[in-house]
């Protein structure tokens, strides 16, 4: 394990840290200091292994590719993990900061920057970063002009490209971020049993029950009941292909539906033909000479 190499730059209105460590403890869990900031995060290495978390919530588990940036709120109580190598550049932009640019520009007040967690690649970024190594290197060559010309490029192109504008009601739009939508789904299809609530994953995504419930609509253009029904059919679909024939009871047990006559009537109402008619249909055409 090695201790990591840190390198600082502090600006009135923002600062920058570089951060490199060949050799984590793959086992320490680092405590992020709660401030009204942000945090926008450039890999300038491939960083192959890390978690994060939101409170007692993992909110990320996995790596990012060189160029790839996240923007956190760092009013978020935040735990991480480096579990691998890493190299990159944190900018901690205060909330006042932004708030203060948005006014100049008259723009709305940023709620939150929306991004994937697992980080996006962003050339305009990378490059803000890299020009900004020299000045990290030596502090004081680094002079005010430069040093807010940085600050208007990054933070303007991070709320152009990011910024979660709150409307003059203080509601959010309904929409998903791509991580949030892939966390929804992915719970859903895990639990197909429908032992799942909408509260439970709209706390995954960070969501009230109704922003999220919006918002995934918007995003699928189904309810999530809906969705979870159309992931059972095709589910059923998938067992009704079965050789040798799987037994409708087991099928419908497997798919989550509370028993045989409900997954008729399901798989009916979406499909347009009960399941036994659509099996038949299906492992006849694969029975047919060629």
């Amino acid at each position: 394990m090695s201790a990591p190499l840190i390198s600082q730059l502090n600006g009135e209105a923002f600062s920058a840290v570089r951060v490199r460590q060949s050799m984590p403890d793959p086992d320490a869990i680092v405590e992020i200091p709660q401030v009204d900031a942000f945090s926008i995060i450039v890999q300038l290495q491939d960083f192959q292994a890390h978690r994060l978390w939101r409170g007692r919530r993992l909110s990320y588990a996995g790596g990012y590719r060189q160029g790839a940036v996240s923007l956190p709120f760092m009013g978020d109580q935040l735990r991480c993990q480096h579990r691998s190598g890493y190299d990159n550049l944190r900018l901690i932009l205060p909330r006042q900061t932004l708030d203060e640019l948005q006014s100049e520009q008259g723009g709305k007040r940023v709620d939150v920057f929306r991004y994937d967690a697992g980080g996006v690649e962003d050339a305009t970024l990378y490059h803000l970063a890299q020009a900004l190594l020299p000045a990290l290197q030596r502090p004081e060559l680094a002079n005010r002009l430069f040093l807010d010309h940085m600050l208007m490029a990054i933070a303007t192109h991070s709320i152009e490209r990011y910024g979660r504008v709150a409307p003059p009601s203080g509601r959010l739009h309904a929409s998903l971020t791509a991580a949030q939508l892939a966390v929804a789904k992915e719970l859903i299809a895990h639990h197909l049993d429908g032992e799942l609530s909408v509260e439970r994953i709209a706390q995954e995504c960070s969501l009230t029950r109704s922003h999220f419930s919006r918002a995934f609509k918007q995003a699928t253009g189904m309810a999530p009941h809906t969705w979870l029904l159309h992931r059972r059919v095709e589910r059923a679909q998938a067992l009704l292909r079965a050789v040798p024939p799987m037994p409708m009871a087991q099928i419908a047990q497997a798919c989550g539906f509370a028993d045989q006559p409900h997954m008729t009537r399901v798989f009916t109402r979406l499909v347009g033909e009960p399941p036994s008619a659509w099996r038949n249909r299906h492992q006849a055409s694969v029975f047919l000479p060629r």
